[in-house]
């Protein structure tokens, strides 16, 4: 039986996990910190830049079908849909549908809404949304000024609910709350949980949800069935690009597993805690190792250890020609990865696979969720500079200077730092292109082996862009802005 809990918000991730968004050293002083339990929270003195975890809650949602998404706030804070919405049309295209652009609203909340309150001004947005678009349902998010006037969501939806048709689900996700964007992940899930999912008709043993972050393509997703699969099980992935019936179903699947711990952990803990849906807690099925025990994990779950130890040997024989051909084109080159936490272990783990050594790792946060496979890696790669960094380019400037790797790996935006350096960048997620499973080393390889073949456009670029940052900053401790908490 389901257990009848509703939780308007969640803890930030500070409290709840730990998380720090500062730290400056080598990879083993981190696991040895962490051990020991003396891993102090810093912050910074001078930030540059950072996200927004309401932008982050967006991503989560605004892609499932048939739903309208509601930003309770000034009109820029739904700027960043937008950007979104090329996702989403890019991903309805990769899985082969005709591409239909996002439905969103904004409360427009003024200065003068701010003193006497918007909850006139989201009654009429919900029954517009409603009366227009007859979604199945409404995700209604918070933002930094509903948060400071607080405005209480739960009841304005409550009293206008029965006026609407669809499902009208709150996502708290005020940005000044935690200095950790991924905490918005939380409060989307937790609008979910709250509002679409109910107690499973029947159980399924062989449906697996797979928890698809937006920034995984249809071709990872394709990867994954084919070796859900192959031990006879079926993969439910949700919530992006999915429908809200889907989601719904997701009380009825025999375990949650993910294609990103970082995005996933909260959602996949509730999903025990209600619903009594085992979930796994290995990282992404990215690199051989990852990929292995990641199929473990499930295997163990579900009793098909023998079924997966096959398809483990069968995998690895098949791929490992091509990985061994991969190695001596790029044996002897260095990389330096920076990425969400999750990708921060895993796309190393893939560069390993392929014989390219690891210099330096920047990742958004850190925290328990990875801490395991964090040292790991380190046990596998060795020593390497980690930086803990939410966005902060004059850091990383900072240590590629000193680092001077051949590759470096980035998200799309960032990569550009280490471009006008002159060091030939790729990206750590394409939505075209594979990254996942056992055939992600190899496509993901081969485009490693076309941009060290061809690096002109970084050579060029250098040359052509004025430094970024001056001599005297470059040649300083890249972590002096680094402070104990409540310094």
């Amino acid at each position: 039986m389901a257990k009848n809990i509703y939780k308007s918000t969640v803890p930030i991730r500070e409290d709840r996990l730990n998380t720090t968004i500062a730290y400056g050293g080598t990879a083993s002083e981190l696991v040895d910190l962490t051990t020991r339990k003396c891993l102090k929270a810093k912050d910074r003195a001078f930030s540059q830049t950072t996200f927004c975890q309401e932008w982050l809650a967006m991503l989560t949602l605004a892609t499932i079908k048939d739903t309208v998404t509601i930003v309770h706030a000034p009109v820029g804070c739904i700027s960043s849909l937008t950007c979104i919405n090329i996702f989403n049309r890019f991903g309805q295209i990769l899985r082969g549908e005709i591409p239909e652009t996002g439905k969103w609203i904004s409360t427009n909340l003024t200065d003068a809404d701010a003193i006497h309150g918007g909850e006139d001004k989201l009654k009429e947005a919900i029954l517009e949304a409603d009366k227009r678009y007859s979604p199945k349902a409404i995700f209604v998010f918070s933002s930094c000024v509903a948060g400071v006037i607080g405005e209480d969501i739960d009841a304005i939806i409550s009293k206008v609910q029965p006026d609407v048709s669809a499902k009208v689900a709150p996502v708290y996700c005020d940005g000044f709350k935690s200095k950790v964007w991924a905490t918005g992940y939380d409060g989307s899930f937790q609008g979910a949980l709250n509002h679409l999912i109910s107690e499973p008709k029947e159980k399924q043993d062989d449906l697996v949800n797979i928890i698809n972050p937006i920034t995984f393509g249809r071709v990872d997703e394709v990867e994954v069935e084919r070796l859900l699969n192959k031990i006879g099980l079926k993969a439910n992935f949700i919530p992006n690009f999915n429908t809200v019936e889907a989601i719904g179903k997701a009380s009825e699947a025999a375990l949650t597993s993910s294609l990103c711990t970082t995005f996933s952990e909260y959602f996949g803990k509730e999903l025990k805690e209600r619903f009594d849906v085992p979930y796994t807690k290995k990282l992404m099925p990215v690199g051989l190792d990852n990929t292995d025990e990641w199929l473990r994990e499930i295997a163990g779950f579900l009793g098909k250890e023998d079924e997966v130890e096959i398809l483990i040997k069968e995998e690895r024989e098949r791929i490992q020609p091509k990985i061994d051909e991969l190695k001596k084109k790029l044996e002897g080159k260095t990389a330096f990865v920076s990425a969400g936490q999750s990708r921060a272990v895993g796309i190393p783990n893939l560069l390993a696979d392929l014989g390219i050594e690891i210099v330096g790792i920047t990742a958004y946060h850190y925290d328990e969720v990875i801490f395991e496979s964090f040292a790991d890696l380190e046990n596998r790669c060795g020593d390497f500079c980690t930086n803990i960094a939410n966005v902060q380019p004059f850091e990383q400037t900072n240590i590629l200077n000193k680092e001077k790797p051949d590759l470096y790996f980035g998200h799309m935006g960032e990569s550009v730092w280490a471009a006008k350096e002159g060091i030939p960048t790729g990206m750590v997620f394409n939505l075209g292109h594979l990254f996942s499973g056992y055939n992600g080393p190899v496509s993901f390889g081969s485009r490693i082996l076309n941009l060290v073949n061809n690096h002109s456009f970084s050579k060029k670029l250098s040359r052509h862009s004025k430094k970024v940052y001056r001599d005297s900053w470059l040649d300083e401790n890249p972590f002096k802005y680094h402070k104990a908490e409540g310094l």
